[in-house]
């Protein structure tokens, strides 16, 4: 239950007004994604209820970044996605309702990574995608150095999860999403300072170790939408195959 009353907690430094503005489109986006795909998220619990937060998971279509922000609890995340998603008027307008950072290329990504370092500096929470990009297949692509440079600098806890069934709703291949199919969600263990100052001893090493983990949950959103549709949904393909 998000409770806009309690926004010095969610996000802090953030009014009431602009809570719930980010409550009301949630609203929105989950009745949508919960009547049209089943939408379901698992592990919500383990998210911290305060604290500056990374939230990192695989990137499989442009509904994205609305799943992420809706399996994280009442944290609020400001979600990073391509300025190029703010084109669309209806879709730009939501991006704007949840306040997120625009990533443009052209500019070297810095001010979107300025942004999300103040949300992190200020206590408050940014969802990012380590692959850079959405999966041309589904499956979890190698991740950039993104994540462990706003990690170092920020102090964040990292908090992984994983989505599926999001790439067969939305494929890059599609202009539109289809109206039918199924999504979900899992949230993993954060990752707190201390481990993760032992598991980027070895920068490359340790996203990979990361992108493993984003994989694994993945592939538990997987087995629990096949074990729900008696094994249809999603159709097999490069997510079920890889390291």
């Amino acid at each position: 239950m998000r409770n806009s009353f309690d926004h010095r907690r969610r996000r802090p430094g953030y009014g009431l007004l602009r809570t719930a503005v980010w409550d009301a489109s949630a609203q929105v986006c989950q009745s949508v994604l919960s009547w049209r795909y089943r939408f379901r998220v698992e592990g919500a619990h383990l998210v911290p209820r305060t604290g500056p937060l990374i939230f990192i998971g695989n990137h499989q279509s442009y509904l994205d970044p609305m799943i992420h922000c809706l399996a994280v609890a009442d944290r609020a995340p400001r979600p990073m996605a391509k300025g190029e998603l703010f084109r669309n008027p209806a879709f730009g307008a939501v991006l704007r309702a949840v306040g997120t950072i625009p990533i443009r290329p052209e500019r070297g990504n810095r001010d979107a990574f300025r942004a999300a370092l103040g949300e992190l500096e200020a206590g408050r929470t940014v969802m990012i995608y380590p692959e850079g990009g959405r999966s041309i297949d589904g499956s979890v692509q190698p991740f950039q150095r993104g994540v462990e440079l706003l990690a170092r600098k920020s102090g964040a806890t990292i908090v992984p999860m994983g989505i599926d069934g999001a790439y067969d709703v939305w494929s890059p291949h599609a202009p539109l999403p289809k109206w039918s199919g199924r999504i979900w969600a899992t949230v993993g263990a954060p990752i707190g300072p201390e481990q993760q100052a032992i598991l980027f001893r070895d920068v490359d090493a340790g996203l990979e170790e990361l992108r493993a983990c984003i994989r694994r949950l993945m592939l538990r959103c997987r087995a629990q939408l096949r074990a729900r549709s008696d094994g249809a949904f999603p159709a097999r393909g490069a997510a079920d195959h890889g390291n």
